[in-house]
Order: structure tokens, then C-alpha cells, then sequence
């Protein structure tokens, strides 16, 4: 058996540090807002989230992707900005960000569990390179996963089939026994099952303690937290 990952919002709080840098810009820039905080936040994701889409896609750099989301936001609020205004709402956002991100609680410990058995674990993530390996980095995960691929590192991002299947070419594994676990119906969970892993699909929205289970091949289960992850997998 092998197991992958995803890393943001499946090991890594990515959501704690975005919201961190969100309200520093805000509350830095209040006098330049329409929006209250809450529409703010909320409008921030959403942007966010069309832009890295796109950047995945190749439209955009990882440096563009990170400064379109800032112009645009500050545009809704009827602030058109410069390169240099962009640049330091953005090093405010980023800076924050970068203390709030972190690892969620119940990830190192599946982490240890499966290294303890010696289950081999891969990481498979959309991102810029120094970005990632950043977060990898923060908080000591190089050491569990071979390979590790990044979509900045081989130029193919999910939901494309193609870096599952690098992925596994890397690791020697067959998709038959492999599990994937993700947080994203779009770019995890959809394409691994088309791909042909069996899934574990990380809702922490869903009521603590339920799972749910389609044991068709390739297999699907949803799980509300990691550690309900890990006594799925210790149980095969």
C-alpha cells in the first residue's frame, strides 16, 4: 500500500494563515473599503481561488497570480493601485500569512503513524515550488514523503490526470493498492477516482464522527478529520 497527499487545507492550515494576511490588509486599508470585513474575506477567496485556478492552468506566473488577486480586490473597492501599491499590500498580506500557516493538529500523527509502519508516503500538490518547499520545510515533512511532486516542479497541476500518474511512475506504486487523501472535490478527489486511486476525502465540514464508504473499486471514503483517515487505513 502506498499513500498520498494533498498539502494545503489536507496537512497544512492554509486557510488560518490566508485569513491572518486578509485582516491585516483590511484593517490596514479600512478607510479604502466598500466592503465590510465579512464580504471582504469572503470575496478575497473567491478571487483567490479563480486566479490560482488560472495559474494552474498557465495563465498567469505564480508572482502574477499573487498580485491579480490584490489589484482586483482593492478594484471592487473602488482603489485602482500601482505596481508599487500592489506590492506592499501584498508583502503586508504575505507576511502574515506566513506566521499563520501551520500544520492542522491531527496531521503529524498520521504522519508518525504510517512512517512507523513503514507505509510509503507521497505528496502531491499544485503550487509554486519555493512556496511549497517553504511549508515542507516549516514544519520538518520532507522526511515522510518520496516523492514528493509539485506542480511547479513538473509543469502538469491537478486536476490533470498526467501528475497522479508522475507521481506513481515515482514511487514505484500501483494505483490498485494506493490511496489518495485530499480536501478539494475539483482538483483531488474527482480526478483521482478517474485516475483510478482509492480516495479518502478529507470534508472537515462533516459531522465529527461520520463516515461515509463506497468500497467500489477504486474505493471512496469521506472522513471528517485525519484521524478518522488513519483508522480507515490502519483497518484494511
Amino acid at each position: 500500500m502506498n499513500v498520498f497527499f494533498d498539502l494545503d487545507r489536507t496537512l497544512m492550515n492554509f486557510e488560518g494563515g490566508e485569513d491572518m494576511g486578509i485582516k491585516a490588509v483590511y484593517d490596514t486599508y479600512r478607510n479604502q473599503m466598500k466592503m465590510d470585513y465579512q464580504e471582504f474575506r469572503s470575496t478575497w477567496k473567491v478571487v483567490a481561488q479563480k486566479i490560482f485556478d488560472e495559474y494552474s492552468a498557465g495563465l498567469h506566473t505564480f508572482d502574477e497570480q499573487r498580485h491579480i488577486r490584490v489589484k482586483k480586490m482593492f478594484e471592487l473597492n473602488g482603489t485602482e493601485l500601482d505596481d508599487k501599491g500592489v506590492e506592499e499590500r501584498f508583502q503586508l498580506y504575505w507576511s502574515n500569512y506566513e506566521n499563520g500557516v501551520s500544520l492542522f493538529p491531527d496531521a503529524r500523527p498520521i504522519l508518525e503513524n504510517l512512517k512507523s509502519r513503514k507505509i510509503p508516503m507521497g505528496l502531491i500538490s499544485n503550487g509554486d515550488t519555493s512556496n511549497q518547499r517553504w511549508k515542507l520545510d516549516k514544519e520538518n515533512l520532507n522526511q515522510y514523503f518520496d516523492p514528493v511532486i509539485i506542480s511547479g516542479e513538473v509543469g502538469v497541476s491537478k486536476p490533470d490526470l498526467r501528475i497522479f500518474e508522475i507521481a506513481l511512475e515515482k514511487a514505484g506504486a500501483k494505483k490498485e493498492t494506493s490511496w489518495y487523501i485530499g480536501d478539494s472535490p475539483v482538483h483531488d478527489i474527482e480526478p483521482a477516482l478517474k485516475f483510478g486511486l482509492n480516495v479518502i476525502f478529507l470534508n472537515r465540514k462533516l459531522e465529527a464522527g461520520t463516515v461515509i464508504c463506497h468500497q467500489q473499486k477504486p474505493a471512496y471514503v469521506e472522513v471528517a478529520s485525519l484521524t478518522q483517515a488513519w483508522d480507515w487505513l490502519e483497518s484494511l
